[in-house]
């Protein structure tokens, strides 16, 4: 199963890729285009532009940012432009006047983090009625992994912004992201083999929404006005990710899976929800104003919308992949009734 067209194919990604620094360099990607972008999330533009972000952002991991060069530097304005073209469409609700401590704001804040669609996707009826099939799920952990295997630099790289006494909540999370001590047990050594299991990750497997989820991490820990973003963006993924992962190890379970390669969804569960915990009561201290609750609430929104259109992105393709093989299917036998009949 060939997700090409809600995916970003291998030959379309490796081209827009190959472009980017073309891109760059003749300034063909104009605020105006990237308005464009936004306007139509989804589309053409925006999937290409989420291609050359993420490509850029997985390069910096890899080699720095290498300050002073020509290159990062466009690559600089490129990302501050785009971040803030992307800010003029994300719209949220204001915390509601009335809150005015940090535990009123919490009880909030907490209900509009269950009550999120993250938390109930279409995807996940799949998994509860046990309706994919291998091919499915290997593409569901191929797109699961992209971020799933990043996850700790970006705990690393917010632990540098935050105040000094957030950072121990933050170093327990590490601790627990490198198998407290077991690196066998790291949670990326974890995952590999249930994703081999299934036939391994592919290139072409990566979708658009995929890349924004990672790109929109890179924004709120990594570059952000601020750290309440990332708190908000990073606590309120780890509360909400075991009412998600509870659904997809029963369906794992229910395949007679191995303990071996259920792990990963067993740790998470167990744990990600006291991260989150964690997390939120390290940075109570620091939520005062109704500015400060505001910052932490659209960090929040804002990373919870990009992992919904990961759910999204992934039912998508499967959808669309099986009505092409119905559509297939009914021409066949169309065509076998049109021969039948001569």
């Amino acid at each position: 199963m060939m997700m090409t067209d809600t995916a970003l194919s291998g030959d379309k990604k490796s081209s827009a890729i190959k472009n980017a620094m073309l891109y760059l360099d003749s300034e063909m990607i104009t605020e105006q285009l990237v308005h464009d972008a936004f306007r139509n999330k989804g589309g053409e533009a925006w999937r290409e532009l989420q291609c050359i972000l993420y490509d850029m952002n997985m390069r910096m991991m890899v080699d720095g940012f290498q300050l002073g060069s020509e290159q990062r530097e466009k690559e600089w304005a490129l990302r501050n432009m785009i971040e803030r073209v992307e800010k003029v469409y994300l719209k949220w609700d204001e915390v509601p006047e009335g809150i005015t401590d940090s535990e009123e704001f919490m009880v909030w804040l907490k209900q509009k983090i269950y009550g999120h669609r993250v938390n109930y996707s279409a995807l996940f009826e799949l998994f509860d009625n046990d309706d994919l099939s291998a091919e499915e799920l290997r593409f569901f952990l191929a797109n699961y992994r992209v971020n799933m295997q990043r996850f700790h630099l970006h705990v690393a790289a917010y632990s540098l912004i935050v105040p000094f006494e957030m950072r121990e909540e933050l170093y327990h999370n590490l601790h627990d992201e490198f198998g407290q001590g077991d690196f066998t047990k790291a949670h990326p050594n974890l995952f590999e083999p249930l994703m081999n299991h299934f036939g391994g990750a592919r290139e072409e497997d990566v979708n658009a929404e995929t890349c924004h989820l990672l790109n929109t991490k890179i924004s709120l820990c990594w570059f952000a006005d601020g750290f309440r973003y990332g708190l908000g963006g990073m606590g309120g993924l780890e509360l909400s990710i075991p009412l998600q992962q509870k659904r997809i190890l029963a369906h794992l379970r229910r395949r007679g899976l191995s303990e071996e390669l259920q792990e990963f969804f067993v740790v998470h569960c167990e744990l990600d929800e006291d991260h989150g915990e964690g997390w939120f009561a390290a940075g109570m201290p620091y939520m005062k104003t109704r500015q400060d609750f505001q910052e932490v609430y659209e960090g929040t929104m804002r990373m919870l919308d990009a992992r919904a259109g990961v759910y999204d992105g992934i039912h998508a393709a499967i959808i669309k992949e099986r009505n092409k093989q119905l559509a297939m299917s009914a021409a066949e036998k169309d065509g076998m009734l049109l021969e039948g009949m001569e």
